[in-house]
């Protein structure tokens, strides 16, 4: 009710000239990827939204997913997966909003990022996926200065129609701009078993973009810390063209586990045809193990269109 409060004179007001026509939008994503010593084609993401306003100062995004390969398929005989994403609703005024339905929570800013807009074709491993939840979530932001969020939700991931143990899951991130196009700041995420932290930064420029993040997760039951990292750079060598990108990461699941991290070395490049609705990514990643080797170097190249 505290972060809905600030909303409460946008919703007197008279509403101005907003179309209210629904706008559909969506994004193929098919590749073909070697991983060790298999390769394969398939469709890595197809989704498709319906979008659009009510009022000013209210939206709505309702999107859906179909991938060959990730989750368990439904239904279970199915090729396909099909699940939803993005089911929410936004009140906005002034720099204030409020989000209530399944969303992404704010923590990691690489999990923020759309995936048609990211430098590689995978998350880093420390991120992995955007997370998402249902609840609800509130921000305040100030132009290229600052940003405040905060979220309370089910805890229990997208889709989920009950909360069975009754408790909730809480996330905080706040974002600060020093300096025109540097981003920095952290995050928090609580649940009932576990807590987590999020140091992240990022700079662009007109042609260069760099990216970096550090994650530290604690299992309060069996006292385990999940820790990652990594830095990603990118530069544009041909304008509107080409754009040369590499990263380094490390994971390390279980501190309790000698043996167990893992470092990755990703060289990768995107070609433009049309900016980020239609483009080619392809990019190798070397993982080198803490512990004995394993056959898991990955190669992709995967196509987008986005509409």
């Amino acid at each position: 009710m505290l972060l809905v409060a600030p909303l409460a004179p946008a919703l007197g007001q008279t509403p101005g000239s907003t179309s209210t026509t629904p706008k559909l939008t969506g994004y193929l994503q098919p590749r073909f990827q070697t991983l060790g010593d298999s390769a394969s084609y398939f469709l890595r993401r197809a989704r498709f939204a319906v979008e659009g306003s009510i009022t000013p100062w209210a939206s709505y995004r309702a999107q859906v997913e179909l991938r060959t390969i990730g989750a368990a398929a439904t239904p279970a005989a199915s090729p396909l997966t099909l699940s939803a994403t993005d089911l929410w609703i936004k009140l906005t005024h002034g720099g204030w909003g409020a989000t209530v339905g399944q969303f992404r929570v704010p923590y990691a800013l690489e999990a923020l990022l759309g995936s048609t807009t990211l430098e590689t074709t995978e998350r880093s491993r420390v991120v992995n996926a955007a997370k998402r939840d249902i609840g609800m979530q509130g921000e305040w932001r100030l132009p290229d200065r600052v940003v405040l969020q905060g979220a309370i939700v089910n805890g229990e991931g997208p889709n989920r129609a009950s909360n069975p143990d009754n408790r909730m899951a809480y996330f905080a991130r706040a974002v600060f701009t020093p300096v025109r196009g540097l981003d920095v700041g952290g995050a928090f995420q609580g649940y009932s078993d576990s807590i987590g932290v999020d140091a992240q930064g990022m700079y662009r420029s007109e042609r260069s973009t760099a990216r970096a993040e550090y994650i530290d997760e604690h299992n309060r039951r069996t006292g385990v810390h999940t820790r990652g990292w990594y830095a990603l750079g990118a530069y544009v060598a041909v304008p509107r063209r080409v754009e040369l990108v590499a990263r380094i990461e490390q994971f390390d699941p279980s501190d309790r586990v000698a043996g167990d991290r893992e470092t990755g070395y990703l060289a990768g490049v995107q070609y433009f045809w049309r900016g980020d609705d239609f483009k080619m990514i392809a990019d190798y990643e070397v993982f080198r193990e803490q512990g004995p080797q394993v056959s898991n170097n990955r190669a992709v190249i995967q196509m987008q269109v986005r509409w």
